[in-house]
């Protein structure tokens, strides 16, 4: 690796952890993930109550029974401490990125380092890099917490829940390097810091609320127009009609679905709360979707294999994925080409 490349990540590594930005956001996201563990615990152990209760009045007969085993997990615990990821990650991401290119421009000392024997990819990729040692070390430390806690609380998670705790930090740290390096690509592209927190911010909005508005409006355009029954209005219903009509239902809905899910791809929030839910309670995210009229009836189905639940959750993996590649990917062409005078 080039020394001037580790030299780079070295000296933002410490510029972030020694920001007041940095730690007092850092700070937030610790104090308000340990209280929704905290408050976690404290449904788990009244769900653990309840599901004691259940087990022993449960019988033969019971359409319940069979099923109460795949129940009771550590992990929907975590489905708290996601929510608050969504958004002080979102926050500590962004306020990382925003002036990590801009406020070299404002300060004109880029011609300086670039006068040394520094590239200009090594400073970009250096400072990436040393931003993102830092929020692994945040968002580790924040997970390594909300462990502890769990364990002082006498909740132990088996070996497979601590491999779904990993997952669930891999996936929340790619979650906020979205936004790190959607900041990043503004702070390349905005003359000043200004600018390119105002333009992040913009962005933001529209990826996480006017994104999912636009692509469930547009969902119900191209699904085209709602199915109506034979006989409207009519006091008595043929079998064979209403049978039609509820099968014409279930199919304009699932278009509808289908469309919707595919249009808020774009949304990293809805990617990784679909994402964190098949971590934290697979069987829920499995029965989620986008359309409000569908309903599980019945007893609680028992948990999905790994075939189903990836094939459910393998496009918001990839988009997840995708699009920190490409915020950065450009941030890269932008501050190589860039006129650093």
């Amino acid at each position: 690796m080039p020394s001037g490349l580790l030299v780079v990540a070295h000296k933002e590594f410490v510029d972030q952890l020694t920001s007041k930005r940095f730690l007092s956001i850092f700070a937030l996201l610790l104090l308000i993930s340990a209280l929704g563990i905290y408050e976690g615990t404290a449904d788990y152990n009244e769900h653990l109550a309840s599901y004691s209760e259940r087990l022993q009045s449960a019988t033969g007969n019971d359409p319940y029974a069979g099923s109460l085993s795949e129940i009771i997990s550590p992990l929907t615990i975590f489905s708290k401490m996601s929510d608050y990821i969504v958004l002080f990650g979102t926050i500590l991401g962004i306020a990382m990125g925003f002036d990590l290119i801009s406020r070299e421009k404002e300060n004109h000392s880029l011609k300086t380092l670039l006068a040394r024997p520094v590239f200009r990819d090594e400073i970009i990729n250096g400072k990436a890099l040393g931003s993102i040692l830092a929020l692994v070390i945040a968002l580790g430390t924040t997970v390594a917490v909300s462990i502890a806690i769990l364990l002082l609380a006498g909740i132990v998670p088996s070996l497979s829940d601590f491999g779904a705790i990993l997952i669930f930090t891999v996936v929340s740290g790619i979650f906020i390097l979205v936004y790190f390096s959607l900041a990043l690509m503004m702070s390349a592209i905005s003359k000043d810091s200004g600018s390119a927190l105002i333009a992040t911010l913009i962005i933001f909005v529209i990826l996480s609320s006017v994104v999912p508005i636009l692509g469930w409006a547009a969902a119900e355009t191209l699904a085209g127009p709602t199915p109506v029954s034979a006989n409207p209005g009519s006091p008595s219903v043929d079998a064979g009609d209403m049978q039609s009509y509820q099968q014409d239902m279930q199919a304009y809905w699932a278009k509808r679905s289908a469309f919707s899910s595919a249009i808020n791809l774009i949304s990293p929030d809805l990617n990784y709360e679909r994402m964190a839910l098949a971590i934290t309670d697979p069987g829920q995210a499995i029965a989620t979707d986008n359309n409000p009229y569908s309903f599980a009836e019945g007893p609680p189905e028992t948990s999905p294999g790994l075939d189903e639940l990836i094939g459910a959750i393998w496009a918001n993996a990839l988009a997840l994925f995708v699009l920190p590649c490409v915020f950065f990917g450009v941030a890269y062409a932008k501050f190589m080409r860039a006129d650093i005078r």
